[in-house]
């Protein structure tokens, strides 16, 4: 087919782009049909499908389908690595991949050649590059120099096949050091490598220590300190030689000393002749001019325990650590960031309810402690699940989130107390003294009108004037008695169980205004408030309330979330969903809401119960909430087996 214009950049489809550093790597090959126009979208690191341009996203992050059946945000497509992954965001009519249909939320990987379904639109994703097994990008990329590697393989003039062999096995293990470092994703594994590694790597040696600074400048911290036969040692008891450590530090070189004892440099120092060291390797983790810390390795039965090719051997670990632990430093850096940002985010919305403050913090608490309690319970039905630490990070954030949406919700309808909002309960007030004017203006002109005409006595008016005073003090109580059951009703109840005070004789009741005109005490919208059996929001109001549902997953699928956390949006999407489809804002039902999501609810909802007095509830007692929860999982709306978990774990008690 020929190539034709399209929205979002297209590109020549009878040539596939080439590959280099920030190029297109992959594009998709929209077939066309009826009004989407066949056409070439190269994808770059990301792309979103669907129905209207957005205004947050760039025109080459956007593929515009024109059809009225596809969603607005249909589907996403992302890069991780080599892979590209596709997510269906849980559009109205699905997106299908080479016929099946993707559950929504979930991310699928794609391959060359995979035909992707969007209502009437076909299209095939094309890629570019062949994934390489085991690959892991890293932040930092180190550069190192072959002919040192080169010259490490040098034997010498006369240097046996068994050197050669030996050192051939060494470089070897070097490869392996660098792909096992990279591969690992926190420092506690990090350590534990190395520390199996020098010992492979150097049979000679007894012991290793591995010191590293909190930051640059500080002074080094023991982390790690073990003996060749497994036993490990309290690093912070372990003793070392100060003097090769500051040595090592100050100049950032190695030092290898193959007869300690002997070393005119090292020999007196009480350190080593307590331990008895006979050879020492330290090498300082250098990395862009900064010393995060060292690793010594000693021995002390072999004075010729180690060489100067075992030093260079350690250097290049060293080098390969170093790099790993600056990685982690700046991975951390990035997590310390986005915490801090989601939690500066949570609070400034949680400020617009000051009556609810805490609660995503509070929830988030509760969620992952749920989560870990999972994790060990002995349920039979549980017993397979089971979180890693990016899981409940993922169920930490969303539970941060999951309210993210009110910040789109009016701030009266957000903080109202009661089924009537304060300046309706003022008019109200107002307006009942407004009758009680009225009534006494129509009485005492009628008295004043029938005294003129009639001429009464003395004693007739004020006899007529006593009665007209009766009449009004009965009429005044019978209003009294009407604003008292407004004001009750106007409390919010927790339940259903609740019994209103009847409000149709006030909604008939009308008294007659200074023009004549009758007008209601009662209007009927007011009535309608007041009639609520549960909470104090009307139907509209609990629609605008409801709406922040997807008003949070809209605004957190814009977040380009990294694969560990890609889960977010869609469980805090869930949290208002039940068992028996009767939630919102999709209906889901059973197993199409995932575990994670059911935890966020039951502690959604058990805070919103026992959180401290709010204007519009009383905090309800512990075991009240846990009966009110009970009752939910027995109407099959929530998941007892988690709720016996909270309970059994007593999860509220440590948050």
């Amino acid at each position: 087919m020929r190539a034709t214009p399209a929205i979002g950049g297209v590109m020549d489809n009878h040539a596939a782009p080439a590959v280099s550093a920030g190029a297109v790597t992959a594009y998709i090959e929209v077939t066309g049909d009826g009004s989407v126009r066949p056409t070439v979208f190269p994808i770059h690191d990301e792309v979103v499908i669907g129905r209207d341009p957005q205004d947050s996203l760039a025109s080459d992050k956007f593929l515009c389908i024109p059809e009225h059946t596809v969603s607005r945000r249909h589907a996403r497509i992302r890069r991780r690595g080599d892979t590209y992954f596709i997510e269906d965001l849980h559009s109205f009519n699905g997106t299908f991949v080479d016929g099946n249909k993707l559950r929504p939320g979930a991310w699928h990987a794609l391959k060359d050649g995979d035909e992707l379904t969007v209502s009437n639109a076909q299209m095939v994703f094309h890629s570019l590059v062949v994934p390489q097994r085991d690959s892991t990008p890293t932040i930092i990329t180190r550069v190192v120099d072959a002919s040192e590697l080169t010259r490490i393989m040098e034997p010498g003039g006369g240097a046996a096949h068994g050197d050669v062999q030996q050192t051939m096995q060494k470089l070897h293990a070097m490869a392996q050091v660098g792909i096992a470092l990279g591969a690992v994703t926190d420092q506690e594994t990090l350590i534990e490598k190395i520390m199996n590694f020098i010992f492979e790597l150097f049979p000679m040696a007894e012991r290793a220590f591995i010191l590293l600074r909190k930051n640059e400048g500080g002074q080094p911290i023991p982390v790690a300190a073990r003996r060749r036969d497994g036993r490990v040692e309290d690093p912070d008891k372990a003793r070392m030689s100060r003097t090769i450590i500051e040595d090592v530090l100050n100049r950032k070189q190695s030092i290898l000393s193959v007869d300690t004892l002997s070393d005119r440099h090292f020999g007196a120092q009480e350190s080593i002749l307590a331990q008895a060291i006979r050879s020492v390797m330290c090498v300082p983790l250098v990395l862009e001019g900064e010393c995060l810390g060292l690793i010594q390795v000693d021995t002390s039965s072999d004075p010729y325990a180690f060489k100067e090719q075992d030093l260079e051997m350690l250097t290049g670990v060293c080098a390969e650590a170093a790099v790993a632990l600056k990685n982690f430093q700046l991975y951390s850096d990035i997590e310390r960031l986005l915490d801090g940002f989601v939690r500066a985010s949570v609070q400034a919305i949680e400020e617009r309810d000051p009556a609810t403050a805490g609660h995503s913090f509070r929830v988030a608490g509760y969620a992952e402690a749920l989560a870990e309690a999972v994790d060990r319970a002995d349920m039979p039905e549980l017993r397979r699940v089971s979180f890693t630490h990016d899981q409940l990070r993922e169920i930490r954030y969303a539970a941060l989130l999951h309210d993210f949406g009110k910040v789109g919700v009016r701030e009266h309808v957000l903080r109202k107390e009661k089924k009537l909002h304060h300046y309706e309960m003022r008019m109200l007030d107002e307006r009942f003294k407004y009758a009680r004017a009225c009534l006494e203006k129509r009485a005492y002109r009628g008295l004043v009108e029938r005294h003129a005409a009639e001429e009464m006595t003395l004693s007739a008016f004020r006899a007529e004037k006593r009665r007209l005073e009766d009449e009004l003090h009965d009429e005044f109580e019978r209003l009294e008695r009407f604003h008292a059951a407004i004001r009750e009703a106007n409390e919010p109840a927790i339940s259903h169980g609740g019994v209103l005070p009847d409000l149709s004789e006030v909604l008939d009741y009308a008294f007659e205004e200074v023009a004549g005109c009758a007008s209601p005490l009662l209007h009927e919208c007011e009535f309608s408030a007041l009639s609520l059996t549960r909470g104090c929001l009307t139907p509209e109001e609990r629609k605008e309330i409801e709406s922040h549902v997807a008003d949070s997953y809209s605004f957190l699928i814009l977040i380009p979330w990294t694969r560990d956390l890609a889960g977010v949006p869609a469980i805090a999407h869930g949290h208002h969903e039940k068992l028996d489809g009767s939630g919102y804002p999709m209906g889901l039902r059973g197993h199409q809401i995932s575990i994670q999501t059911r935890i966020l609810t039951i502690c959604d909802i058990y805070d919103a119960l026992t959180a401290g007095d709010r204007p519009y509830k009383k905090a309800v007692p512990v075991e009240q909430a846990l009966d009110l929860i009970g009752s939910e999982c027995n109407a099959g709306h929530l998941d007892p087996r988690l709720f016996k978990v909270f309970v059994d774990a007593r999860v509220w008690a440590d948050n």
